[in-house]
């Protein structure tokens, strides 16, 4: 192992830069040290380089939150997993000991939110605040990390985060057999929220998306329908498809949409807001909520589904390959990024020691 690696920087809002980096070394007792086989770009990441920055970040960190790999190093305490192991890692990990986590509520673990940067509570998570995994190694602490079969692709075992944040939302809608859903974008958590739903049983699926590419690949995944809301009216569409009735599932997967989702309702229908934008203020009328009874829940991180999406991407459950659009080495970070932005991509893949493909874009 060298001692110095190729790491991406967040340098502050907007500004992203490849430097070497000393390699991470074993301090505390439960370390482990993980040469990284995969970190994706997520819209968070997107969102702390817009300038103005609308995600929290602290200059000077290695970027990226979403990544897996190889364990090649362990502190003395650990126990968990060992020198060879294939892991994913859970990057916002619950306690397991706080109130929160022993009453059910690991997305509020009172140590993940008590970050020492910020003056409000917000997940102290590794890419935004410490060191992440946009290099060729990365080190947390053993509990961060799941053993996973090596034979599975690191580029899809990169998505059991977002995966298990999109099964915290289907679950919270409780699907029931033959419903109509509604999935309001398909970027990757929308189409993520599309695959899981269709997994769960739901009857029909119609995705709201006004991008003919994101729309064709939501049909591939398990959409049934996908309704363009620039040149088609969504709601009349979404009555139309359920003898006026309306769904009732809806998942709002962008984060400015939710008087949208409101429209689409059928009476006594479930909403999961698992989209993230904190410019948008809704303006529906109470009243609706009240006299459709209508049950609304926002999503943030997972409640204990990191296993579940594990286990759905080692068994081959789903279709996810559809959704890595680019797999490229750590050095085109920046062509990744701006795929990213200019929506030419899905999920952008880097692969910060080797083994890159170029997928192609979606």
């Amino acid at each position: 192992m060298s001692d110095t690696m190729l790491a991406a920087i967040f340098q502050g809002p907007g500004d992203l830069e490849l430097e070497r980096r000393p390699v991470p070394q074993i301090i505390a007792a439960d370390d482990v040290i993980i040469r990284v086989g995969a970190v994706g770009i997520c819209g968070s990441d997107l969102h702390a380089l817009h300038n103005p920055p609308e995600h929290p970040g602290h200059p000077g960190v290695i970027f990226g939150h979403e990544f897996c790999g190889e364990i090649v190093a362990v502190g003395p305490a650990v126990k968990n997993v060992a020198v060879g192991d294939s892991v994913a890692v859970d990057q916002n990990p619950p306690c397991g000991r706080c109130g929160p986590c022993k009453d059910g509520r690991p997305n509020f673990c009172e140590p993940l939110f008590d970050n020492p940067y910020l003056d409000y509570a917000w997940p102290n998570t590794p890419g935004f605040f410490w060191d992440g995994g946009m290099a060729e190694y990365v080190k947390v602490p053993a509990y961060f990390t799941y053993k996973v079969d090596p034979d599975v692709p690191k580029h899809l075992i990169v998505l059991a985060e977002p995966l298990g944040c999109a099964l915290n939302a289907v679950n919270k809608v409780e699907p029931m057999l033959g419903e109509h859903a509604v999935v309001i974008g398909a970027g990757p958590i929308g189409l993520l929220c599309i695959m899981a739903l269709r997994h769960a049983g739901v009857g029909t699926i119609t995705v709201i998306e006004p991008s003919e590419t994101r729309a064709a690949v939501a049909l591939e995944v398990g959409a049934d329908a996908v309704v363009n809301p620039i040149t088609q009216d969504a709601a009349a569409a979404v009555r139309e498809r359920t003898d006026g009735k309306g769904a009732a599932i809806i998942i709002e997967a962008v984060g400015s949409q939710l008087d949208a989702a409101i429209e689409l309702a059928a009476d006594e229908a479930r909403i999961a807001v698992i989209g993230i934008n904190s410019a948008y203020h809704a303006s529906f009328s109470p009243i609706t909520l009240t006299t459709k009874e209508l049950r609304i829940v926002g999503v943030f991180l997972m409640r204990y589904t990191m296993q579940q999406a594990l286990d759905l991407i080692q068994s081959n459950a789903l279709p996810l390959e559809r959704i890595v659009s680019h797999v490229l080495p750590l050095d085109q970070v920046q062509e990744g990024i701006d795929l990213a932005r200019r929506g030419e991509g899905l999920k952008i893949v880097f692969t910060p020691n080797g083994s890159a493909t170029t997928k192609g874009s979606n």
